[in-house]
């Protein structure tokens, strides 16, 4: 099989999916600095932005003119909708362009799920930053502002009132989304009590598979201590969150793939908030693998292949993880991963960073030197875990 891999150069895929991969004929077409290894053997193409639909089309040609391609993968958020583009274009089976375009554009997404009638913030396009404050008056300050297109909380704004919106605009605070190819989502602000999310598996247009979780503390601005638990089944709460989900991939006409959908808990009631058609960022794939056996990336590759994924579920100990964040710099003391292992309740510690490694300043939700996850049967032995899992991590950064 020839396998077409379009990958963002800031992503990384994990090993043991790029190593799937290797079995059959593979192609990527990727960005300059791409941050992913390849291996010998790999047809590795570059383009300026796989994002730039043309570019990405005429690359795609040159590489059929030498070779047939059966399936392209593409799991990460930016570039979905140009991947399903192609696809059609040259008749490669695989997620669709509306279902693409519906999982990752934040302002088509809300459309479906308004027609479906699911609960959502009021909300608004604004095609430009000079826009934003049109919206805004349409949904009712204060707002959010966010690209349409886009992922990780980044470049995420919050306005109070028109004027304050008028003042970012017109400074150089909003040159980062003012260069943005896409247009913005304006959406009016809620007082978010739990933020929670639903990770699935869907396959001939049925969740074959749904997990949902609850994060400690809202996502946006979520300070230094960070995670998720997986919820009981029978929890009150689980229903209405698999349901909601139900009807947000019918609602966006997902028929095979892997989901990552947001949701709030306001004093109004519960709100859906996203839906992406990717495994989730940070460690919830991992956290999900611990505690029922399913793999969502392999999931996500297998559809992608065009074979059947696996579902089943285990009954597994309750797992939460946490995040151990780092401010930007170079790491120049790291606590351990060995010592944090020793805590009661820990079965696993991933490293993302080591002494001496520089950490950006741009970091997305996720971003953590440290994921550590742990057997956590209910609210007070999140509790301690958290206590003693930050109680015991020290990093120290030079900004040198």
């Amino acid at each position: 099989m020839n396998i077409l891999l379009i990958h963002v150069k800031k992503n990384r895929l994990p090993d043991h999916v790029l190593k799937a991969l290797f079995p059959q004929f593979l192609t990527v077409i990727t960005e300059p600095g791409h941050l992913q290894a390849y291996g010998p053997g790999v047809d590795v193409r570059l383009v300026d932005n796989v994002q730039d639909l043309e570019t990405l089309r005429a690359e795609v040609l040159k590489v059929l003119r030498q070779r047939r391609i059966d399936r392209i993968f593409m799991p990460f958020e930016l570039g979905q909708a140009q991947a399903a583009f192609v696809r059609e274009y040259f008749g490669i089976p695989g997620i669709d362009f509306a279902a693409a375009n519906a999982l990752t554009n934040k302002y088509v997404m809300k459309l479906r799920l308004r027609e479906a009638g699911l609960p959502q913030a009021a909300f608004a396009m604004a095609a430009g930053v000079d826009r934003i404050e049109d919206a805004g008056n349409e949904v009712g300050w204060p707002v959010v502002v966010k690209p349409a297109v886009g992922g990780g909380s980044l470049d995420i704004f919050k306005f109070a009132s028109a004027a304050e919106a008028r003042s970012f605009t017109a400074g150089p605070g909003a040159d980062a989304i003012r260069e943005l190819a896409c247009p913005l989502v304006v959406e009016s602000f809620v007082d978010i009590g739990t933020e929670y999310h639903c990770d699935g598996i869907v396959d001939g247009g049925e969740v074959r598979f749904a997990k949902a979780s609850e994060y400690f503390v809202p996502v946006l601005g979520h300070g230094d201590q960070f995670g998720s638990r997986i919820l009981p089944d029978d929890a009150a709460i689980t229903e209405q969150l698999l349901d909601l989900h139900r009807r947000a991939v019918a609602a966006t006409g997902l028929r095979s793939g892997v989901t990552h959908m947001e949701f709030f808990q306001t004093e109004n009631g519960l709100l859906a908030s996203e839906i992406a058609c990717r495994p989730a960022g940070g460690g919830i794939p991992h956290a999900i693998k611990l505690q029922t056996g399913v793999d969502v990336w392999a999931a996500c590759l297998d559809m992608a292949l065009g074979r059947t994924p696996q579902t089943e579920a285990a009954a597994g100990e309750p797992i939460a993880h946490w995040y151990l964040t780092v401010p930007p710099g170079r790491i120049v003391k790291l606590t351990d991963a060995e010592q944090l292992r020793q805590i009661d309740g820990v079965v696993d510690v991933v490293a993302n960073f080591k002494v001496g490694d520089s950490v950006p300043t741009r970091q997305n939700s996720a971003t953590a030197a440290m994921l550590v996850f742990a057997r956590a049967d209910g609210e007070a032995e999140v509790d301690r875990l958290a206590k003693e899992i930050y109680g015991a991590y020290r990093v120290e950064v030079s900004s040198e």
